[in-house]
């Protein structure tokens, strides 16, 4: 017989965020800008290229020394288990990141229901930027056949520095003190940034492309503001418009295995633009006025930034560019930035 004694014996973690809230404005924005020819690009998004796969693992407890830690680790810290299904995960040769994490312990046996995200790229049908973290050194020189290789080349170095990006976050928001769930999902997000990085890198290559190195100096001790005006401007901003690009490419590219990939990053990137939003809710009542209003400023000052950029003509990715691009910035700028996510 099963036992459920309680909180102890029992881990169950989902998204403390507005996923799904932040989902259906982006999906808006850019289904509001979409060209009526978008078809062009192939086949419509089909629900087969990205599944949703729960299964229930199984091991005994002493099964090797590794195990028994995280499990007895789980059993008298909740907060232990995602390690445990991670590792469980592992061990059946499942290379993902747990979404929920439901374990039990039965005698000698512990019984793991996990859930996850699995992307499925055999399908030809199937349509497929970063939080830069400060101090990260520019590349020189990316080497690449053309301009699509190259783009794709810096869009692997920039998901690679959002792996260091990350992992810093994580350790500042338990530095000040922040939830532990942000803490984790800042944690989470750096394993997705390590997937995105390979499939960015396996499209660059593809194009006769190589990504540059990535160098990074990251800072030490800082503020609780310095954080927040950092989130403002490439969490709150830069990772949203990099959701809605996403989006976007996931529909308008040619090249039918980049909608595939853009399909998988979309759906991570709005989770951590969900994240960036539930950091400025929670850092923004400790800071005093003046510091909220550099924040507000920090933010306005990264949309007008992005309006400025360039953006080039790659049919190939489907980058938005002329009067898509500038629709998709008014269109977030009018249901997200202006507001925030309340």
């Amino acid at each position: 017989m099963t036992s459920r004694a309680g909180r102890n014996d029992r881990c169950n973690l989902r998204l403390p965020v507005q996923v799904p809230r932040l989902r259906r404005i982006l999906q808006q924005v850019v289904l509001a800008s979409l060209p009526l020819a978008a078809g062009c690009a192939g086949s419509p998004i089909g629900g087969n290229c990205v599944e949703h796969v729960e299964k229930t693992l199984g091991t005994k407890i002493d099964a090797d020394p590794p195990t028994m830690l995280k499990a007895e680790s789980c059993r008298v810290d909740v907060d232990a288990c995602m390690a445990l299904c991670s590792a469980l995960m592992e061990k059946a040769q499942i290379f993902a990141s747990p979404t929920t994490c439901d374990v039990t312990f039965d005698g000698g046996d512990v019984i793991a229901k996990v859930a996850y995200d699995q992307f499925n790229s055999g399908g030809f049908g199937c349509p497929a930027e970063g939080r830069r973290p400060v101090g990260l050194v520019e590349p020189g020189r990316v080497r690449a056949h053309d301009a699509v290789g190259a783009w794709f080349a810096k869009a692997a170095w920039l998901e690679a520095a959002s792996i260091h990006a990350f992992l810093h976050l994580s350790h500042e928001l338990r530095d000040h003190g922040a939830p532990r769930a942000l803490q984790k999902l800042a944690l989470a997000a750096a394993r997705d940034e390590i997937r995105h990085t390979a499939i960015m890198t396996g499209l660059a290559r593809r194009y006769g492309a190589e990504p540059p190195k990535v160098e990074v100096v990251l800072p030490r001790g800082r503020s609780l503001e310095a954080i927040a005006v950092e989130n403002a401007a490439e969490g709150c901003v830069r990772e949203t418009w990099g959701a809605v690009v996403a989006l976007w490419q996931a529909q308008t590219a040619l090249d039918a295995e980049a909608r595939v990939a853009f399909t998988v990053i979309a759906r991570d990137e709005v989770r951590h633009a969900a994240l960036a939003w539930a950091i400025d809710r929670w850092a923004a009542p400790q800071l005093d006025h003046a510091a909220q209003v550099r924040v507000a400023l920090a933010r306005e000052a990264a949309v007008r930034a992005l309006a400025d950029e360039p953006a080039g003509e790659l049919p190939a990715i489907g980058l938005p560019a002329g009067d898509h691009a500038r629709h998709l910035l008014a269109r977030t700028y009018s249901s997200l930035w202006n507001g925030g996510l309340s």
